[in-house]
């Protein structure tokens, strides 16, 4: 299917000018849209972020469709450079029902540096008392704007490096057993 190129206009304050001389710079991304029903470039999550090239330069903005998603999601550390968005956490929901080893259980893994995930539900569905992580992140400069991450236990493993939780839920269930 086609992938379709769009332009994002941004406007960055230069540190040596004042705030009001913002210099304007229009940045080249490709956009690829994933669609369960068949409309958009690819059905699944992980099928768009596969066709993203290794080693990639170039921004990618994967738009996500309203729907729920029961998929094990991995962006490989050779994946730089890709923004995932639904458009409401509530309705753009990525789901798995694991457990085990924390970092096998995982239902959303991002390698990748300079990754952004928006308006996204994140849930690990496993029953408590297992490790069931939702999400796990280790690649540099990764953000995450306006997302739900859910789980039983263990919900985020915020793994290595520098991660950012914008206007985040993340909610988990601690159990406590008696005796120690």
């Amino acid at each position: 299917m086609a992938a379709f190129i769009f332009y994002i206009t941004l406007f960055i304050l230069m540190a040596s000018t004042s705030r009001a001389e913002a210099a304007q710079t229009s940045v080249v991304a490709l956009l690829l849209r994933v669609d369960q029903s068949g409309k958009g470039d690819y059905e699944k999550i992980q099928d768009a972020i596969d066709a993203v090239p290794s080693n990639n330069k170039e921004m990618v903005f994967i738009l996500v469709n309203p729907g729920i998603y029961n998929e094990r999601i991995v962006v490989p550390a050779d994946k730089p450079f890709i923004t995932l968005s639904g458009s409401k956490p509530n309705n753009t929901v990525i789901i798995r029902s694991d457990n085990g080893n924390i970092f096998e259980s995982v239902t959303f893994t991002v390698l990748a540096s300079d990754f952004v995930g928006r308006y996204l539900t994140i849930q690990n569905m496993y029953r408590p008392g297992a490790k069931a992580v939702a999400l796990r992140v280790s690649g540099d400069r990764v953000a995450f704007f306006g997302c739900r991450i859910l789980s039983y236990q263990d919900t985020l493993l915020n793994d290595t490096k520098r991660h950012y939780y914008i206007n985040c839920y993340i909610e988990g269930v601690w159990e406590c057993r008696f005796p120690f």
